[in-house]
């Protein structure tokens, strides 16, 4: 996209400052971003808010990766984790605190939100499940490993698979807020 989509301005702010609000109006904590190779000008973006910084400095791994970096930050008594890509900027506040919930009612449950029959993000994975990640393996393998261990959960919601993979995405995006 030629520039950092987390910095893209998307109603009137950057793009991860929507995730973050989202995630802060949740029970979710701590609350930790993980960052790539050039993620210093984000790193200051987001200094004010009550964030953990994990660094993922390979340019080359997947988001497998990231969530290891990730995981290596969250304390022992941590019982899940919610996965918000900053792709998905307009993910609702009630959509991310309905996954929480579903994580209290079920906490052994990967919880998926699904709308109108597509599933979306973000994905909220027992800690236990994600400790089971082998070192080449991806979070889709989490998931179809056992079935039974996965609830997709209806919300009404399109923002859970509205992504910003390509400048016509952003644009898009643009125009549902404006």
């Amino acid at each position: 996209m030629g520039t950092s989509k987390q910095l893209l301005p998307l109603a009137d702010k950057p793009v991860i400052h929507l995730c973050l609000a989202t995630l802060l109006a949740t029970p979710a904590r701590p609350l930790v971003v993980v960052l790539g190779p050039g993620g210093e000008a984000v790193q200051e973006a987001i200094a004010p808010f009550p964030v953990t910084i994990a660094w993922n400095r390979d340019p080359e791994t997947d988001m497998a990766g990231s969530v290891r970096a990730g995981l290596a930050l969250l304390p022992e008594e941590c019982t899940g984790v919610l996965i918000q890509l900053v792709d998905h900027p307009l993910v609702t506040i009630a959509t991310a605190q309905a996954i929480c919930a579903a994580h209290v009612a079920t906490p052994q449950a990967i919880i998926i939100p699904t709308c109108n029959g597509r599933q979306g993000h973000p994905t909220l994975f027992p800690k236990s499940i994600l400790d089971e990640l082998a070192p080449e393996a991806i979070l889709r393998d989490l998931v179809r490993k056992d079935p039974t261990r996965v609830i997709r959960l209806p919300v009404n919601d399109e923002g859970i698979f509205l992504d910003m993979d390509t400048p016509a995405d952003y644009e898009t995006l643009r125009q549902r807020v404006s």
